[in-house]
């Protein structure tokens, strides 16, 4: 009964397991972001990234498709890198999906000398299923770098991706619809543990 319990539960974290930050999404889709001048990028409502994608900000500020010269203080600057930004040091911005993914992403930087930029992923519902901090240092003359980040989960339920504070930018918004092949590889193995734990027992 013990075995059967153990393979049960291998089976179930198979399919609940969290949302798993990365810094890579192999084979995932990167959206087309529109490139634009400071006032063409000026934007106010929501944007169509790509179908069935909205970008939304509610800060007075905000980019969408800007790909000129944006500074991140001690973190270089971009420049002809189109981009989206709440251009604000406490303000927000959001990926929508009309048909939830299994994982999203961009390359991002932040301003880190005026405070902290965080990205998250939420459900259908609202419902927060992980964040973070980013973490990025660079060079204080550096172009067009930052560090991407990444979160994937292990099924298709990310509705909404908000990134806020410290005037973060984002580029190269990456997205995956269904979970990785190696999901489905730990639910197998789950399942297998299951008959072999039933073949047993009616030996």
């Amino acid at each position: 009964m013990r075995k059967l319990l153990l393979a049960l539960v291998c089976a179930s974290a198979a399919l609940t397991a969290q949302a798993a930050v990365v810094s890579s999404l192999p084979g995932a889709t990167v959206l087309a972001m529109p490139a634009g001048t400071y006032a063409e990028a000026h934007v106010s409502g929501p944007q169509t990234l790509a179908e069935g994608v909205s970008w939304f900000s509610e800060t007075g500020n905000q980019l969408f498709g800007y790909a000129g010269q944006y500074g991140f203080n001690l973190n270089g600057y971009w420049d002809g890198l189109p981009m989206a930004a709440a251009n604000n040091d406490s303000g927000s911005m959001q990926l929508s999906f009309a048909k939830p993914v299994a994982a999203v992403g961009a390359l991002f930087n932040y301003a880190p000398n005026l405070g902290d930029a965080t990205i998250a992923v939420y459900d259908a519902n609202h419902v927060l299923i992980e964040s973070t901090v980013l973490q990025i240092t660079l060079p204080p003359g550096s172009v067009n770098q930052g560090v991407f980040y990444a979160f994937r989960e292990d099924s298709a339920n990310i509705s909404y991706f908000e990134m806020s504070g410290a005037f973060i930018g984002a580029a190269n918004f990456t997205v995956a619809a269904v979970p990785e092949p190696a999901t489905y590889g730990m639910l197998l193995a789950g399942l297998g543990m299951l008959g072999l734990v039933a073949r047993r027992r009616r030996h």
